[in-house]
């Protein structure tokens, strides 16, 4: 006999030995030992205990099903693996819709004509910057020297940073961080989910451009003529490069190159528009324009887009013009140039038009391709009209305080909208319109 059985008959006689004075009839033990004696003693399963025939018939059919339902769960998991990856929730995270600041959203758009869901008050007015919106949050940085973060649907208050300077700026939102431009010349980067500031980086002049993160690094430019690149953890300088002027408006980033609009060094001196290597900074290319400052440089089709003169007494008239991306080549022969001859912003670029919003009042779509006017239509405005698209509509702001909206391929005027105050660039994502205006409120506006 085994070991364990030895074990087991022991264990049967010790449960049998009680005490005297619980002991069953001399006769009656005699009788429960012979019994067991004379039973047949099985042998141990091979799971360690005596099961019957039976017993071991049902359990090894509840282990085929079980391996069987591990089988199925498993092919499961695989074929989950190889699905497409479940799609994050839609963002515009920094000016102009992305680093080619070509004024493409993520949209939808709202249906209808849309109307005003929330409007929050900031701490100061806001320029003409779009909101940035991330993973439900909408960021502003307003002329007080604030940056406000709201629940984009609801507008309720996330939090708030006082920068300590006017913020003339355009937001970026990127890998955990809000980074902002302040007029006191530093780049400052805010945790993104509770304000707090994780670095500040002293520039050469007041940041007016709106910041790039590309490839593990922030890069931003100033009105000292310096072009940055930080390291996000720590916001170290890992490069910079000096610029031909003043870099008053924003940067722009495409296909591992950025690009540069800067105003010349004297009023009469021209401007410039360059391309640099984003992982080194070294220029790649440079070329001369009408003096003045420079529009937020735009990127589109392999052409870079750029509006001339501006800030300038100086200059008469005002053109837009087109670079090839890769050389800097001039591209068009005769550049556009209002018949009013006043300033010309470049609103948004896409599938072949570029969208000029005048201060003469007027938007003209450009042929991309030749700089030809293909259409025009009024949005009243006089200051710093801007732009956006998203799924086939071309959404206008104004400083006729309005939201103008057309449908790109009639041209028609789908809807105009009027707010309190000035509204600066949209932001169009998730069925919303988000916009900061002069009087310090972010709005959202959403189907009608």
């Amino acid at each position: 006999m085994s070991e364990s059985m030895r074990l087991t008959d022991d264990a049967i006689r010790a449960a049998l030995s009680l005490p005297a004075e619980l002991r069953a009839p001399a006769e009656l033990l005699d009788d429960i030992r012979t019994t067991v004696a004379g039973a047949q003693q099985r042998r141990p399963s091979w799971i360690g205990w005596p099961g019957s025939p039976r017993q071991l018939l049902v359990l090894r059919v509840a282990i085929a099903l079980a391996l069987l339902a591990l089988a199925a769960v498993a092919a499961l998991l695989f074929v989950g693996s190889r699905q497409a990856p479940s799609v994050p929730p839609p963002t515009t995270s920094t000016y102009h819709g992305g680093p080619a600041r070509d004024g493409v959203n993520p949209g939808p758009g709202p249906s209808g004509t849309p109307r005003i869901a929330w409007a929050t008050d900031a701490k100061g007015p806001f320029g003409s910057w779009s909101p940035a919106v991330a993973a439900g949050v909408v960021y502003g940085g307003d002329q007080s020297g604030f940056v406000t973060a709201l629940n984009a649907a609801t507008g309720a208050l996330v939090w708030q940073h006082d920068l300590g300077a006017p913020d003339n700026s355009g937001l970026t939102v990127a890998d955990g961080l809000v980074v902002a431009g302040d007029d006191a010349g530093f780049v400052i980067a805010l945790d993104a989910g509770t304000g707090r500031e994780r670095w500040r980086y002293k520039a050469l002049g007041a940041v007016h451009s709106a910041a790039i993160v590309l490839n593990g690094l922030v890069i931003d430019a100033s009105l000292g003529g310096d072009l940055a690149a930080l390291d996000p953890t720590t916001g170290r300088l890992v490069w910079s490069s000096i610029t031909a002027g003043p870099v008053s408006r924003a940067i722009a980033a495409a296909d591992g190159t950025i690009f540069t609009g800067s105003g010349g060094a004297t009023p009469s001196a021209p401007g410039t528009v360059a391309a640099w290597d984003a992982a080194t900074g070294r220029p790649r290319w440079a070329t001369s324009v009408d003096p003045g400052n420079t529009t937020t440089v735009t990127v589109s089709g392999g052409r870079v887009l750029v509006g001339e003169g501006l800030d300038q007494s100086v200059v008469t008239s005002h053109h837009v013009e087109a670079f090839d991306e890769t050389t800097g080549a001039r591209l068009w022969a005769a550049p556009f140039e209002a018949t009013s001859g006043k300033g010309l912003l470049i609103g948004a670029a896409a599938d072949g038009f570029v969208y000029v919003t005048a201060i003469d009042g007027n938007l003209y779509a450009l042929d991309a391709a030749t700089g030809s006017v293909a259409w025009q239509a009024p949005i009243g405005s006089s200051l710093s009209p801007n732009g956006a698209i998203a799924d086939g509509v071309l959404y206008i702001t104004s400083d006729d305080r309005r939201i103008h909206a057309f449908d790109i391929a009639s041209h028609a005027v789908l809807w105009q909208v009027a707010l309190k105050g000035v509204p600066g660039a949209p932001a169009v994502v998730d069925g919303r319109i988000f916009v900061a205006t002069g009087t310090g409120q972010l709005v959202c506006l959403v189907g009608g």
